[in-house]
């Protein structure tokens, strides 16, 4: 009698597929709510409002002490040219030929100086051909000027500049009651000007002798 024998494969393998089903995973966020909001935008507000206060303070500072730098500067090389021109001066007369109506008085003053050759070199002129320095404020009285008028032998160019702005007072003091016999001269000047709303004001006062008084 013939038997079989029955071999399992010992290659097949029996699996099983499972089938997993994956759900979506819901986050749920929750935003802010209007109080919040309001509680941040009012923080940011008021540092915001903070920061700038505290800037535009420094600006007005830093502007008011720049003004004040200015104002004394012109004030002090103004009073400065002036003394040392008067010091130079052989005298303080009333009015002069080509002076153009400009007279001595407590706001202008009229200083007569020797003339110079072509080197330069102050000479003593032969008659009365001087020349001749006038300081006063323009029409508008916020300037300065000074004006040259040369004598006719003289290599001095003529000219009219502005050495000083922002000029709010000019005021001339002689020791004598005649300006023209006077030996001292007391310059008082005063320069101005604003800065934020606020008017900053230098007034400073100086005095000089004429050299051959």
């Amino acid at each position: 009698m013939d038997s079989k024998l029955v071999y399992s494969s010992p290659f097949i393998v029996h699996s099983k597929t499972k089938t997993v089903n994956r759900e979506p995973i819901t986050v749920n966020q929750n935003g802010l709510a209007l109080i919040e909001l309001l509680i941040a935008f009012s923080i940011i507000g008021l540092v915001s409002i903070l920061i700038a206060a505290v800037y535009f303070a420094h600006s007005r500072l830093f502007s008011t002490q720049n003004t004040l730098v200015d104002v004394s500067s012109q004030n002090k090389l103004a009073l400065d040219e002036m003394t040392n021109q008067i010091r130079e001066s052989q005298e303080v007369v009333s009015t002069c030929a080509l002076c153009a109506g400009d007279t001595t008085s407590n706001s202008l003053v009229v200083l007569q100086i020797w003339p110079i050759d072509s080197s330069g070199e102050p000479f003593e002129p032969t008659g009365s051909d001087y020349d001749f320095i006038v300081y006063k404020r323009d029409t508008d009285n916020t300037k300065l000027i000074k004006k040259i008028i040369p004598g006719a032998g003289s290599q001095r160019k003529a000219s009219q500049k502005i050495i000083a702005t922002n000029i709010s007072d000019l005021q001339f003091t002689y020791d004598n009651p005649d300006p023209t016999l006077a030996s001292e001269v007391t310059i008082n000047l005063t320069t101005s000007a604003i800065s934020g709303g606020k008017t900053i004001t230098s007034s400073q006062t100086t005095m000089a002798v004429l050299r051959n008084k």
